[in-house]
């Protein structure tokens, strides 16, 4: 089984702690969120899963390898885009996947298949011949992810992988991690400030931040949350102990199990005389991340 444990890393830029004692298990193929407003230390560790930079303290290891110690054994099922990808610009998508296949290897035969399937995947197959310094961001992400899946990686490790995109360019990324992670073929660990891209595309949630890790959870685990406003103030001997109560009253947020209807907390409100003005229903990550982050964050 395929696993990432990472053991007590800290990363130390002289006096600024990037990371802060990190201790985390990864060993379930799905996409997992790792989630934290900038700054917060993401980006730190995908550099160090990937040894781009080495710890200050601790180790990172892959299938039981070390990565600082024997990187060519510990990251040759590793695939991965770390900040903004940039490419040979006199090359084409096909040639530049062609050049990273036999780096890593490969016959000639076996890299015009995996390009064949890995361009299918991500759609780069409609701009395979064109030269890569005339590709538009989207373009490049897309072909960096072809590049990061050649070989059939055990672990995909996405830093932001939609930053800076349109709506159309992050659409079309998340459709092809969607099918990647559909398969439960790789670990992918994936990070971004964005809460909605944990919601679509992930099963495990991660919150860091300010270099330490405050928050881990499945997402099936995070209860979903209901603001329900009153025309009326209520309070929370009317509400429930565990409820949020704001606007002076005339709102309420309950965090509700996953499975529960909400029919039953509305029914329960109504029948003590609740004079319900509309409700609104989040997955709960928001609520999770804004008590634990705080709102000005982002």
């Amino acid at each position: 089984m395929t696993s990432i444990d990472i053991k007590g890393i800290s990363k130390n830029y002289g006096s600024i702690a990037a990371l802060k004692n990190v201790n985390l298990s990864l060993n379930s193929n799905g996409c997992i969120g790792l989630l934290g407003p900038n700054g917060a230390g993401k980006t730190t560790l995908m550099k160090l899963i990937t040894n781009i930079i080495k710890p200050s303290t601790g180790e990172v290891l892959i299938n039981g390898t070390n990565v600082s110690a024997d990187p060519s054994i510990a990251l040759r099922t590793v695939g991965s885009i770390i900040e903004q990808p940039e490419f040979y610009t006199y090359l084409t998508a096909y040639e530049t996947m062609m050049f990273v296949c036999r780096i890593k290897g490969g016959t000639k035969e076996f890299c015009t298949s995996e390009i064949d399937r890995v361009s299918n995947i991500t759609e780069v197959k409609n701009f395979l011949n064109r030269k890569t310094g005339t590709y538009s961001r989207g373009m490049k992400q897309r072909l960096a992810l072809a590049v990061a899946l050649i070989n059939n990686p055990d672990v995909i490790i996405l830093d932001e992988p939609t930053f800076g995109l349109d709506p159309r360019g992050m659409a079309d990324i998340r459709r092809t991690l969607n099918k990647i992670r559909e398969e439960r073929r790789s670990i992918i660990l994936l990070s971004t400030h964005l809460i909605s891209e944990v919601k679509e595309l992930c099963d495990r949630v991660i919150i860091i931040d300010e270099g330490s890790i405050v928050y881990d959870s499945d997402l099936d685990d995070v209860k979903k949350s209901l603001r329900i406003r009153f025309y009326e103030p209520v309070s929370s001997d009317f509400t429930g102990k565990d409820s949020l109560i704001e606007d002076e009253g005339k709102t309420a947020i309950f965090s509700v199990e996953r499975d529960t209807p909400n029919n039953v907390l509305i029914q329960n409100l109504v029948s003590r005389g609740a004079k319900i003005r509309d409700i609104e229903e989040s997955s709960g990550i928001e609520e999770k991340y804004l008590s634990i982050v705080g709102a000005g964050s982002n």
